[in-house]
């Protein structure tokens, strides 16, 4: 009698715990997702080290000159300036991607960080279906790895960009100061957010 008592507490206790035997499982996930997360948030601490206010300063400044160039511009120049203004003029499509894409690819940072973290409380806690975890895991690492290279990319071009900008500005500036009586055209503010 007392075994079968022994037996039926045995049950109940186990009955109460079911989830246990899933905590454990998944640990080399969850260390897996904690390190891509910090990896993650390393990423992003890198990108916003890129001055923003900088950046904007460059778009609209490489708008507004360039488009003061070609419309002044009408005789040939020497190959050192020609070299800046071509170096100045390249900068321009990474430069708009920048201005236009840099909030939406911190919000896709901010999001697969929030998923890794709650992907990962999930499988501490096993609240999640052992057929499924598989999947919603290597789902959250493909995207994160995606996103940190999207931002490792990013912040290296516009790096480059913002350096070739100011290699080529005074060289622009001085051209278009002899195009147009010693006066700079006001830069024209971004509609770009």
């Amino acid at each position: 009698m007392r075994i079968l008592f022994s037996i039926m507490i045995a049950f109940v206790v186990a009955g109460f715990f079911p989830s246990c035997k899933n905590t454990h499982a998944y640990d080399r996930y969850v260390k897996e997702l904690d390190s891509l997360k910090v990896v993650l948030q390393q990423s992003v601490t890198n990108f916003k080290t890129v001055d923003s206010a900088s950046c904007l300063t460059a778009y609209s400044k490489q708008y507004t000159y360039a488009l003061f160039i070609n419309s002044h511009l009408k005789d040939t120049v020497n190959k050192s300036v020609a070299e800046k203004l071509q170096a100045f003029y390249s900068i321009e499509k990474g430069m708009t991607e920048y201005v236009s894409h840099r909030s939406s690819w911190l919000n896709e940072a901010d999001l697969s960080i929030t998923q890794l973290q709650t992907l990962s409380h999930d499988l501490k806690n096993g609240s999640i279906d052992e057929e499924e975890a598989v999947e919603f895991i290597n789902e959250e690492k493909r995207q994160a790895e995606k996103i940190i290279e999207e931002l490792k990319r990013n912040t290296e071009i516009i790096r480059k960009h913002l350096e070739l900008y100011y290699q080529s500005l005074p060289v622009v500036e001085d051209l278009i100061k002899q195009l147009n009586a010693g006066v700079l055209p006001e830069p024209v503010k971004s509609n770009i957010q």
